[in-house]
């Protein structure tokens, strides 16, 4: 089975750009017109350009907690492929998993972020010893696609996870 999510990673660009737009268009608003000034709360224009950039941070506080990454599963070749990558970062940073069938040992799913966001974690037997792999955040997944790459996962793993704690 192959997971992709390329078109939830293009809508969440997508978002980020609306986002973007419409903040730079009620600052340039609030700026040039005064719009808000006078159908709104009469404060001074300036106050809003700080009203709607703070309202902006804040988004992509929210945002940046959530950890989006762009995922790429594919276990149809003789081992297990997990290829993941922020969304947003200073520093990309392309990361991969490549595990043989018989050594993943468990998967567990962590709930962060005030339980916003659900992370991934990898087990693998190498030499009669279990390693851990960094959280994956799985939060740029749908939930089918979630759904489908943890039975995938359930289904190579040693230990399974109990079904209700997904």
């Amino acid at each position: 089975m192959k997971i992709d999510n390329r078109d939830s990673y293009d809508r969440l660009r997508g978002q980020l750009v609306i986002a973007v737009f419409i903040t730079v268009l009620l600052i340039s608003l609030s700026v040039f017109y005064n719009l808000f000034t006078d159908y709104f709360i009469p404060v001074n224009k300036y106050a809003y350009v700080i009203i709607f950039s703070t309202l902006f941070v804040l988004y992509l506080v929210y945002r940046t907690g959530l950890k989006y990454h762009f995922i790429i599963y594919d276990d149809e070749t003789d081992k297990i492929i997990l290829r993941y990558s922020p969304l947003i970062s200073f520093s990309p940073k392309h990361l991969s998993i490549e595990i043989p069938y018989n050594s993943l040992y468990k998967i567990e799913i962590k709930k962060e972020f005030f339980n916003l966001r659900d992370e991934l974690i990898v087990y693998q037997t190498i030499k009669q010893k279990v390693a851990k792999y960094k959280p994956i955040p799985l939060t740029g997944l749908s939930k089918k696609e979630k759904s489908d790459l943890i039975k995938a996962l359930n289904s190579f793993a040693k230990i399974k996870i109990n079904e209700s704690t997904k």
